[in-house]
């Protein structure tokens, strides 16, 4: 099979390898998945067989399009579609629409006149992570490839071989939701790791148990109002994983596993129906918030009802 150094996804690589095996390209694909899955990477890796070519950058034959700005814009497209009644200096022309959900209508709707009727030479992919944002019309004449996420064991290994430490890919590898690039950047990044140490006081101050400092705790979530969903997520995964050393679970299921001193230490402050009413409290807490429930009064209810858990 084509394609071995992309990570994951074998239904997308036997797919396009099938395609390329058969003499059977398309004209038209469309590869959606989550963002870091390796849309664009399998997507260039296909262009680059094709066009015979390992540097698609210098090839006149490979038009990347981006957004500009917050869109794709007609213009983009027309200037596509003045380009495709150029002839290849190859057997193909490429063009690849990255975050295709991104076009507007009209913009839509001026490519779908070029995907009716294509030279037989040009192949257009179209990589999103929302095909309901897209046209029936367009997706009806594109070969849909499913992208899943990275399964946890293979991003795991990939980040170890980024030189990154066992427990700590194994927590990037939770964290990421299977993408790599999130991975990589939640690798990186100075705020993730403030996230999480705040995240920590903040359990902290709820199983230490004093009512003073737990009334302060909105206005310490205040900071992370903007992302405060996936605050939760994180504050979750920590009550979750208490809730494992509870059961004594393997801990190759501990998400948190970096962590694992600071855990023990807070499995012994609570029992294990505190922490399962305390994941349902928090459970509550995101569904209020999702639904534009006022977040100050949110937070407070949330710590308040904590409160009452564990007092």
């Amino acid at each position: 099979m084509y394609f071995e150094n992309i990570i994951g996804q074998s239904f997308a690589k036997k797919y396009l390898s099938n395609s390329i095996t058969k003499d059977k390209i398309n004209h038209a694909y469309l590869f959606e998945g989550i963002n870091g899955v390796g849309k664009s990477t399998l997507a260039q890796e296909f262009a680059k067989f094709l066009l015979k070519t390992k540097h698609l950058e210098n090839n006149p034959d490979f038009i990347s399009i981006e957004p500009q700005g917050a869109s794709i814009k007609i213009a983009q497209i027309r200037s596509l579609q003045t380009d495709v009644i150029i002839k290849p200096h190859g057997d193909y022309k490429i063009y690849l629409i990255t975050d295709a959900e991104k076009m507007t209508i009209e913009s839509q709707n001026a490519l779908l006149k070029t995907l009716e009727e294509p030279p037989n030479y040009v192949i257009i992919i179209l990589l999103t992570n929302n095909k309901n944002s897209l046209l029936d019309t367009i997706k009806s004449r594109c070969d849909i490839v499913k992208f899943l996420p990275i399964p946890f064991i293979e991003l795991k290994e990939y980040l170890k071989t980024k030189g990154i430490e066992d427990r700590k890919a194994s927590m990037l590898a939770t964290f990421s939701r299977g993408s790599i690039s999130k991975a990589l950047e939640l690798s990186e990044s100075s705020d993730f790791m403030v996230m999480r140490e705040d995240i920590q006081s903040n359990i902290q101050t709820m199983l230490d148990k004093n009512v003073v400092d737990i009334l302060e705790l909105p206005s310490k979530y205040d900071k992370y109002k903007d992302n405060i969903i996936e605050v939760l997520d994180i504050t979750l995964n920590y009550f979750r994983d208490i809730m494992m050393l509870k059961e004594n679970i393997n801990k190759d299921m501990i998400i948190n596993i970096d962590k694992i001193t600071f855990l023990q230490n807070m499995s012994k402050k609570i029992n294990y129906s505190q922490v399962s009413k305390i994941i349902d409290i928090i459970e509550e807490t995101k569904k209020k918030l999702k639904s534009n429930c006022n977040f100050n009064l949110s937070i407070q209810v949330m710590s308040l009802n904590i409160y009452e858990v564990i007092k």
